[in-house]
């Protein structure tokens, strides 16, 4: 077990083992109702053994289930979210448990934050992926126009990580949430003491089965320390978009066909491109096609700037983009260097 304290504006534990330990040792007694929120494919998994966990240690735990996928984070579902804990009797004192992955962390996380002015909710998550987006309180939904583009910052009061939960994720599961494994070790010799960039790639070659616990708190530390230096992204916190510029427009463009994290590996090779770093580009390309990443069913260059276009990081209408070269920065971008990465990009894909 590994415990990461997180000194935001609400301090809390990231707590990461093989098991639930934490359920015991929690405090449950302030909350009269525990509202856990979740998808289909968790609840089908694990809903059962976790409610009879929380019924265990609570008299009065409900239960929402949204459908799998993307599409879900959505003004319309948290409409839905909303009436169902007015229905059943949740008030100001109710504890929201995110139990799922990004999308749901997401959710839940933005339903705590607005639902009678906001609760306190905490985050148990059930993939890879979300070892990056349970921490730091970044929550929001999505708009017919943009990733997440209604949100706000909203810390949880924990973090409750079982890494035994990830052995039932299918293998692109597994690729999209390395996508931000890899995004922190690439960052980390920045904001650590030192890289695990290589020693990562090491040990993704070796093709063992990982050490979740060890490899997701070296992820997490990342977060942690651009989180405490930054936490309302005026300034580093926006080093964690590295490859979200053209990893969210794509994600839009194929209707979240192709998971976050693989879009944030495509986003990476495109970022490590446009900052002339092919050796870089080419390791992350090499592994990438190694391990069968889902395919960009690529369309005309201005539909990805019509996304682009629409980033939080831009100014004036400039499009900006998270580099990576001997220091992070983030840097605007003309028109026609994106046009020539992209080409140069997709001539790797489809050669």
């Amino acid at each position: 077990m590994v415990t990461i304290p997180i000194a935001a504006s609400t301090p809390y534990d990231v707590i990461v083992d093989n098991q639930d330990r934490w359920i015991e040792t929690f405090d449950w007694s302030y909350y009269p109702t525990i509202w856990v929120v979740t998808d289909e494919q968790v609840d089908a998994l694990y809903g059962s053994s976790f409610r009879n966990q929380l019924c265990a240690v609570h008299p009065h735990v409900i239960w929402s289930v949204v459908e799998a996928g993307d599409a879900s984070k959505s003004i319309t579902h948290l409409e839905h979210l909303v009436s169902e804990g007015l229905r059943h009797g949740c008030d100001r004192q109710s504890l929201i448990v995110a139990f799922g992955g990004g999308m749901i962390g997401d959710l839940a996380g933005f339903l705590a934050s607005v639902y009678m002015r906001g609760v306190s909710y905490i985050q148990v998550p059930t993939t890879i992926l979300a070892h990056d987006s349970a921490v730091g309180g970044k929550v929001a939904v999505n708009h017919p126009l943009a990733k997440n583009a209604i949100g706000s910052f909203y810390q949880p009061i924990g973090v409750y990580y079982n890494v035994s939960r990830l052995a039932s994720l299918p293998v692109q599961e597994v690729r999209s949430g390395l996508g931000e494994l890899i995004k922190h070790a690439y960052l980390s010799r920045h904001v650590l003491e030192s890289s695990f960039e290589d020693e990562l790639f090491s040990a993704l070659t070796e093709r063992d089965e990982l050490d979740w616990v060890t490899w997701l708190a070296k992820g997490i530390r990342v977060k942690q320390a651009i989180v405490e230096a930054d936490e309302r992204e005026q300034g580093i916190r926006a080093w964690l978009n590295f490859g979200h510029t053209f990893g969210h427009a794509l994600e839009s463009i194929e209707a979240y066909r192709i998971p976050h994290g693989e879009c944030v590996l495509h986003g990476m090779v495109f970022a490590f491109l446009l900052s002339n770093d092919e050796t870089r580009a080419k390791r992350l390309f090499d592994w990438m096609r190694l391990n069968e990443v889902t395919a960009i069913d690529w369309k005309p260059f201005d539909h990805y700037v019509e996304k682009m276009i629409r980033d939080k990081k831009n100014r004036n209408g400039i499009i900006r983009f998270v580099l990576i070269r001997d220091s992070i920065s983030v840097e605007a971008i003309q028109l026609a260097d994106l046009q020539y990465t992209f080409e140069q990009m997709k001539g790797w894909w489809t050669s």
